[in-house]
């Protein structure tokens, strides 16, 4: 993992804010283990494997990973239909159908992984999920960095989802996290050390989430 800065330097990645979080949706479904929510503006979802978190009333922080993204139609009955013609391509179908914007919907769902609370950060399930309609913000870095040296046990909650592509979406948020942290190399070890314990018994899965943290995305 010698070469990890450079890798992480040439990922074009989408880092996160020093200290403001930015606005990315609103929740539209929520339980204890993930939550799923609609973002502000089409086509703008947080990356795979970036960390989100949903405040609440109370001053609990519910912290998750963003495990889906999926751009559809509004209405379920409704699917998109092809709109291209001649040379009318890609960005220019939007140009020709203002109304896309207001018919379609990016929605992205994320792993719960623990809460922050009075300055305290927990890496297991909060007693309660986020409430539904409450806005959904990006972390910021200091957050992550706080959230992760409390522990990496939350790497345990995404090895145990059975959500399509895991060694992915693990693999993107060491990726994410050591930029965000701003030591590639150190957190990466740190992490591959905590998944080789926690994979001692399946090298194979081992070896091939490490090799996906190390080359570039």
């Amino acid at each position: 993992m010698d070469n990890l800065q450079s890798l992480f330097s040439s990922a074009g990645v989408n880092g996160y804010s020093s200290r403001s979080p930015q606005l990315v949706g609103e929740l539209i479904e929520s339980t204890t283990v993930d939550f799923v929510a609609q973002a502000a503006e089409l086509d703008a979802a947080p990356p795979l494997g970036a960390f989100v978190e949903v405040s609440t009333d109370d001053g609990l922080s519910v912290y998750g990973v963003v495990a889906h993204v999926e751009t559809a139609g509004i209405d379920p009955g409704a699917r998109p239909i092809m709109r291209g013609h001649g040379d009318v391509r890609d960005g220019l179908i939007y140009a020709e159908n203002p109304d896309l914007p207001h018919v379609l919907r990016t929605t992205f769902r994320s792993l719960v992984v623990g809460y922050g609370e009075h300055g305290s950060y927990h890496q297991v399930l909060p007693a309660r999920p986020p409430r539904l309609h409450y806005s959904v913000w990006t972390s910021t870095a200091v957050a992550v960095r706080a959230f992760t040296d409390s522990g990496l046990d939350y790497l345990n909650t995404l090895l145990a989802s059975s959500e399509a592509g895991t060694d992915e979406l693990i693999a993107a948020n060491i990726r994410l996290t050591a930029l965000a942290r701003g030591e590639p190399q150190a957190f990466a070890r740190s992490a591959g050390r905590e998944l080789a314990q926690l994979l001692r018994s399946d090298y194979a899965r081992l070896s091939s989430i490490l090799r996906r943290i190390s080359v570039s995305a």
